[in-house]
């Protein structure tokens, strides 16, 4: 039998794992008898009373073996324990931690993903074409022509009658559409006709918005109302998770709860940051094959979780073993040594204001590049082979090694190497371009991650020494890069981490080919701009390292920073922007843009008038804010807390990470439920603040023509000249008596 492998999982009443494989005909469910091991070294003279006391407890299956405990390490004897159930491994663990008082040992292979030990140790991997019969793989993970089924796709659509405008598990079920499909009627037919047309169509893919926050948790509900069962699994129940808020990277995140289809990949298009991001299912099934997580796991996963069990691949294939509860404290370093190696990537603040004629040039994947060039990672830092080495980081003094390639390359490299690909028969091959454009964009972002893992404490190969060293070597590469091109006749209008904006008339092409060969890191022209403005910070007045915006050559506007570009703008904010912009793209110079800045006043006076009169709706008015923390936590009285304050009235809590959508109705008032309207409770008639939302349109204006002497306080002057009796009604005067 051969087939695809679509889902792989451990059955923990079973201790058994589970394989869904797709053949051409039909999907078949296998299991496979996978005992997990897991290890432990402690001193010498107590390594050898272990046995003893495990086999007391119930676990006699053990064996001392040869193993590398970390990386770069010679192998060592370590004592292998077989662990019969699943549900006994975290236990044991704990147990064993706390005969060694917490310290005194240590334990390895505890927390790693069973289905990820398993398809690694039989040589498999998700959606590999397999001869089941001898449980080998037809295919390799790094092919970029491999064969995949004919997938069944399935789309949900779920309607609920919600009696409190936020659909909860008491309302009534209204109809569910399942592709072309609609069912309708009462609720316990609407059910089980459900479950008759899943199981007509067969099909190998679930796609949801909202499945794992809401709707398919929903369905189970109701069908318990009637003492009935949801099968849209191949097998009976589906596998859960809670949900959980979650820190990183300076926000406050919500994880939703998992709700994982047995034999079938359910995806939550509007919850699935790696589906989102890939732009479809490709990325996330060749992601899958590479780091050995099945499709629909990785689909509620980070990139970072990705690129970490593709790392712990690497190790565990190399015969190393994964320390559980990594502790590396960073090297003691003084003060001054601090000042040094403590700073970020290379930045050369933008000059204010319009350019023309500028080009902007990106090195390819960086940091990446600079991991495998310079072998960076956490064994191969001051390794003592090399004392004399010539890899010598710039300004810390660092060394690595120039024996052994490093975990972090070696994982990394084959990564480069197929995103450079990707791009290239994206290209090349019109037919399938979308196929490897949405490979080429899900393996991006496993190469921003891997940096950011080697400075995260929890990373498994983490090592804050070999952050700094990327980013020593990546300022020393664009400061260097910077001079040459000064030296060539560009001016450099800014510079941030690996990107450089010139103007002048140098020959670019040469300047690339030289930065090629000097640093063996692809520079390339992301592209010329006719004219590109670079805005200044709202506080500092300084230019912002990341909020610009200008046209191409070709017509093509690009915009970084700004309000379209935010998830939260509200969709009136939007449009304004993208009608300015508009406005301002019809200038092919720096003089032709000065002239369309009256046109640019003149959208704001308009959509400022429809504002005061009414006739904007209210759809366009939505705005969208994240919830940081439990509403008992904030000291202020402030929009998003009125909205909590009305969701918890009706009965609903929202907890951090998660987002609240509402309309301004009047924001001087301290009473939360008049001063908004969350979004799901609108019923139609509402009145909003005029006086807020201009002056939200107000901000976005100022936002795109500050640096031509167009600030939030002379825009607001232009269409509120003091004349207002109502604070909520504004004056507008006509703009020509105010040029």
């Amino acid at each position: 039998m051969r087939g695809w492998i679509i889902d792989c999982h451990p059955d923990y009443g079973l201790n058994s794992m589970v394989m869904w494989v797709r053949t051409a005909e039909r999907a078949e469910r296998l299991v496979h008898d996978y005992r997990p091991d897991i290890y432990v070294w402690a001193p010498a003279g107590e390594m050898q009373s272990l046995p003893g006391r495990l086999e007391m407890i119930g676990f006699p299956d053990t064996s001392i073996e040869r193993r590398r405990l970390w990386l770069g390490e010679r192998e060592r004897e370590a004592l292998r324990v077989g662990v019969p159930r699943y549900s006994d491994v975290q236990d044991l663990a704990r147990t064993i931690d706390s005969w060694g008082h917490y310290g005194r040992y240590r334990l390895f292979n505890v927390d790693l993903r069973l289905e990820q030990r398993f398809l690694l140790e039989k040589g498999l991997f998700p959606l590999a074409l397999t001869d089941m019969d001898n449980l080998r793989a037809l295919d390799s993970p790094w092919r970029h022509d491999y064969p995949l089924p004919q997938f069944r796709e399935a789309l949900l659509d779920i309607a609920v009658r919600a009696e409190n405008g936020i659909p909860t598990f008491d309302d009534r079920l209204e109809s569910v559409t399942v592709n072309d499909i609609e069912l309708n009627g009462p609720e316990d037919h609407i059910l089980e006709e459900l479950n008759r047309v899943i199981a007509e169509l067969d099909p190998d893919i679930v796609y949801t918005g909202r499945g794992d926050d809401f709707y398919m948790h929903y369905l189970a509900r109701r069908a318990e109302e009637y003492g009935m069962g949801v099968e849209l699994g191949r097998g009976a129940g589906a596998r859960m998770s809670k949900g959980k808020s979650y820190f990183t990277y300076g926000r406050i995140l919500y994880k939703p709860p998992a709700y994982k289809l047995r034999g079938r990949i359910h995806i939550d298009r509007e919850q699935s940051f790696m589906y989102v991001e890939a732009g479809g299912m490709y990325g996330l099934i060749d992601l899958s094959r590479m780091s050995l997580i099945p499709v629909q796991d990785l689909s509620r996963l980070s990139p970072g979780s990705a690129i970490s069990a593709m790392q712990v691949n690497e190790a565990l294939r190399t015969g190393h073993l994964i320390l559980w509860k990594k502790n590396i404290p960073e090297e003691f370093k003084t003060a001054r040594e601090l000042l040094v190696c403590d700073r970020g990537g290379f930045i050369h603040n933008p000059v204010v204001g319009i350019h023309d004629s500028v080009t902007e040039l990106d090195f390819c994947s960086l940091y990446p590049n600079i991991m495998v060039r310079y072998n960076i990672s956490p064994e191969t830092l001051m390794c003592d082979c090399c004392p004399q080495s010539s890899i010598r980081v710039p300004e810390i003094g660092y060394h690595f090694c120039e024996r052994e390639r490093g975990l972090i390359p070696r994982v990394i490299e084959p990564v480069i190497r197929r995103r450079i690909a990707c791009k290239r028969l994206a290209r090349e091959a019109p037919r399938h371009n979308d196929i490897y454009a949405q490979r080429a964009k899900v393996l991006k972002w496993i190469l921003v991650t891997c940096f950011g893992y080697t400075g995260y404490r929890n990373a498994r190969f983490g090592r804050i020494e070999c952050h700094e060293s990327i980013t020593a070597y990546g300022r020393e590469i664009l400061l260097r890069s910077s001079e040459i091109a000064e030296r060539r006749g560009f001016r450099v209008l800014h510079g941030i981490v690996d990107s450089l904006w010139l103007s002048g008339e140098g020959d670019c092409e040469s300047f690339c080919e030289e930065i090629n060969r000097e640093f063996d890191i692809p520079l390339e022209v992301e592209g010329h701009y006719s004219w590109i403005v670079f805005l200044p910070c709202v506080t500092t007045g300084i230019g912002a390292l990341n909020r610009y915006y200008g046209l191409f050559d070709d017509g093509e506007l690009k915009t970084r920073g700004i309000a379209v570009r935010k998830r939260d703008t509200p969709p009136l904010i939007k449009d304004v922007q993208h009608e300015m912009l508009h406005e301002l793209s019809k200038a092919s110079c720096s003089s032709e843009f000065q002239d369309r800045i009256a046109g640019v006043l003149d959208l704001l006076c308009l959509h400022a008038g429809k504002l005061l009169d009414g006739s904007v709706p209210l759809e366009k008015l939505i705005l969208t804010k994240r919830v940081s923390r439990r509403i008992e936590d904030y000291r202020q009285f402030n929009d998003s807390v009125a909205a909590l304050m009305q969701l918890r009235e009706r009965g609903f809590e929202v907890p951090p990470g998660k987002v609240v959508r509402f309309i301004i109705c009047d924001s001087t008032t301290k009473d939360f439920r008049r001063r908004v309207k969350v979004d799901h409770f609108v019923r139609g008639d509402e009145e909003y603040d005029a006086r807020s939302y201009i002056d939200l349109v107000v901000r976005a204006t100022a936002e795109l023509i500050s640096p031509f002497g167009w600030d939030f306080d002379s825009l607001r002057g232009l269409i509120d000249p003091g004349q207002e009796t109502n604070p909520r009604r504004i004056a507008l005067p006509g703009l020509a008596d105010n040029r």
